[in-house]
C-alpha cells in the first residue's frame, strides 16, 4: 500500500515540475534528475519549491529543495517528513 501512496505523492511532484517547467517533459521517473535531466537550477528550483508547497499545502524548509538530486528524493522526503502518520493500512472488516 506505501507504494500506492508514493505513487500519489510523485504524480504531484510530477504536476509541479511541468508547472514549473511550463513545457511538458519528456518520460517522469523516480530516477529523473532535478538539474541533469530538467536542468532546474536557481530560481527554477525556488520556483518548484513554491509549487510543491503549493499543491502539498506544507512549508518546506529553505534549505531542503538544495537537497534534491532527483524526483525520488522529493517524493521519499515529503512521504516521510510530511505523510508519515498517514494511515496506509487496509481497514479490517468488523462485524
Amino acid at each position: 500500500m506505501q507504494s500506492a501512496f508514493d505513487s500519489f505523492v510523485f504524480e504531484k511532484v510530477s504536476l509541479a515540475v511541468k508547472q514549473t517547467l511550463r513545457a511538458e517533459p519528456s518520460a517522469l521517473s523516480q530516477s529523473t534528475r532535478l538539474v541533469d535531466d530538467l536542468s532546474l537550477r536557481g530560481f527554477a528550483r525556488l520556483r518548484l519549491a513554491v509549487c510543491l508547497e503549493e499543491l502539498f499545502d506544507i512549508e518546506l524548509q529553505n534549505d531542503a529543495i538544495e537537497r534534491f538530486n532527483t524526483l525520488g528524493d522529493i517524493v521519499s522526503y515529503l512521504s516521510f517528513r510530511y505523510f508519515r502518520d498517514v494511515n496506509t493500512a487496509p481497514m479490517s472488516a468488523t462485524a
